[in-house]
């Protein structure tokens, strides 16, 4: 239903946005939620109250311990000059990177259950955390920025049926007002990255990405949505080939951050 009413063309944005809420009144009312984190039950959405709170307190500690190049956890008197001491003097790909906290706890067990479509239902409601949390982050972004999402290969997407890091870059692009494109297509399937160290990951992922050199990217920002960010190897090769297609700069924005250093 989300999908139909982003599909609304001439339809104003403040239209589609009473839509949106009255659509989600009546699921609240009909439907009640449970709390994907404790459990709890009747709640008018994913999250009750107790836990949503520490969610977004727990984001408010991590951004303020968080290299704004690569969403690194680092120490309160690091020096984040021109990045942090793991990522500075590296190329990324990507120019700077955001995320909504560190990949542990109840985040990390729902970024565990993002990945499968069963729990596509959690992708708005994590999306619209992230946009609350992280608003004054990306509030320099310019109007005409996309949010794109990491593509899966083709064939692994015909598998699993559903790409988590699109579902959430939907949300993401409702919540921020920003428009949803996909430019992007992964070309070449890659072994499971887990099992990888973050050198063969760089190697295995070189080229594995491609953008539409017509797709509008001349001088664009992006927001590169993913779940999670490891080493930054996938979303690195992601941002250098809508670099190479035209894009000006690409910002990524994740739920998590891993405590690896970035290769």
């Amino acid at each position: 239903m989300w999908g139909q009413l982003r599909e609304i063309g001439p339809a104003p944005r403040l239209v589609r946005s009473w839509l949106g809420a009255f659509v989600q009144a009546v699921d609240a009312l009909v439907f009640p939620w449970s709390c994907a984190v404790c459990g709890a039950e009747g709640q008018a959405g994913a999250f009750c109250r107790s836990c949503r709170e520490d969610l977004l307190d727990r984001s408010a500690q991590a951004a303020g311990s968080a290299c704004p190049r690569c969403a690194l956890p680092v120490g309160p008197f690091a020096d984040l000059h021109r990045g942090c001491a793991a990522c500075r003097g590296r190329s990324l790909g990507f120019d700077a990177a955001i995320a909504l906290g560190p990949y542990e706890g109840s985040l990390r067990e729902l970024c565990l259950r993002l990945k499968h479509e069963r729990n596509a239902w959690l992708a708005p409601s994590l999306g619209g955390l992230w946009a609350e949390a992280r608003r004054p982050a990306v509030a320099g972004l310019p109007a005409d920025a996309w949010v794109v999402p990491v593509p899966l290969h083709w064939w692994r997407h015909w598998r699993r049926g559903y790409n988590q890091a699109e579902a959430l870059a939907r949300a993401l692009a409702r919540r921020l007002d920003l428009r949803l494109r996909r430019p992007l297509r992964r070309i070449k399937a890659t072994e499971k990255l887990a099992e990888l160290s973050p050198t063969e990951r760089a190697r295995a992922l070189r080229g594995a990405f491609r953008a539409r050199k017509s797709a509008g990217l001349a001088g664009r920002t992006v927001l590169l949505v993913d779940d999670v960010l490891t080493t930054g190897a996938t979303c690195g090769a992601a941002a250098r080939a809508l670099k190479q297609a035209g894009a000006g700069r690409v910002v990524v924005a994740v739920l998590a951050r891993t405590g690896k250093n970035p290769s």
